[in-house]
């Protein structure tokens, strides 16, 4: 096949997911013939357990218009996207989960509010979540930091399900960084971003791969990566504690000259420098994460590492 003249690049992130991939593509095909457009599918196998990889090589065998990749090791969902973006080769990108709880038969709906309204990109906003309550939990603490770093409108959400225009993508696959973010990185590019709203559906087959220490490494990686957050908020932590720590010391003083009372014995002291000891510990830790992401950075470590390729 001929992938420089298709019209739409699916990029799936798979992990874990060998039943569910034949059904995705058969949706897929079924959703792009009615809508009478070219598509590739670009699958990236983020190194599943499972025998996903073979599935994969089934359906590339069987559809010429599918690429399987697969990692050497797990790179995690943001990673695999900008495999599969570097990858892909048609005139809009879309992104969605392997799990089918992102309905293909809702692309249209993205496709059309991204050309009615000349957006860069769409996400979907799901009607109603599916997932299980910690993880609802989790997107809403996500949702939250988003429109905090990133100053996103309200109104504005997030999502995996997403269309994406070629000439975005290609920005972002200038952006070399070994901790990416896809929506902050578009962000970062453009403000010409829409929601339409869609349908979520719950998972049928297997469990999820999402868990809350995901949902909370996500959110350690916004806060350390794409804002200066914690350090400000440290500062101005420190800040308090060092005026308190004044006002403190100025009344001891006062007691001892003007009263002739003496702070009470040693507690008071181990007390006082435990509390200051384990702020500065804290203050090290949140410093040490900024230095360690600046190495990978500068060290330009890799971003994902190919293990095979068919396309």
């Amino acid at each position: 096949m001929d992938h420089t003249d298709v019209t739409f690049s699916v990029v799936v992130p798979v992990y874990n997911s060998a039943q569910t991939l034949h059904p995705l593509y058969e949706r897929l095909a079924q959703v792009f013939s009615k809508m009478e457009e070219t598509f590739e599918v670009v699958f990236v196998n983020d190194c599943s357990k499972d025998n996903s990889f073979a599935v994969l090589r089934e359906l590339h065998a069987i559809h010429e218009n599918v690429i399987a990749i697969n990692l050497y090791t797990n790179y995690g969902q943001q990673n695999a996207l900008l495999c599969g973006f570097n990858y892909s080769s048609g005139q809009y990108i879309i992104t969605m989960d392997d799990d089918l709880q992102n309905p293909p038969e809702e692309i249209p709906k993205l496709y059309t509010a991204l050309l009615e309204n000349d957006f860069d990109a769409v996400f979907g906003s799901p009607i109603s979540k599916q997932h299980q309550s910690y993880r609802n939990l989790g997107s809403l603490f996500i949702r939250r930091m988003n429109h905090k770093i990133f100053n996103i409108p309200n109104g504005l959400r997030f999502s995996s399900f997403r269309i994406l225009k070629k000439s975005l993508v290609d920005h972002i696959k200038d952006i070399k960084t070994p901790y990416p973010y896809i929506a902050g990185m578009l962000m970062s590019i453009t403000q010409s971003i829409g929601n339409v709203e869609v349908a979520h559906h719950k998972r049928e087959i297997g469990r999820s791969n999402y868990n809350l220490k995901k949902s909370l490494q996500l959110s350690f990686n916004l806060l350390i990566n794409y804002s200066s957050i914690p350090l400000k908020y440290m500062s101005y932590f420190g800040l308090t504690v060092s005026i308190l720590s004044f006002v403190i010391g100025l009344f001891y003083i006062f007691m001892k000259l003007f009263v002739g009372e003496a702070p009470p014995g040693w507690t008071t002291i181990i007390v006082l420098v435990s509390f200051y000891n384990s702020i500065i510990l804290l203050l090290f830790f949140i410093l040490g994460e900024y230095m360690s992401r600046l190495m990978g950075e500068v060290s330009k470590k890799q971003q994902y590492s190919v293990k095979e390729s068919l396309s």
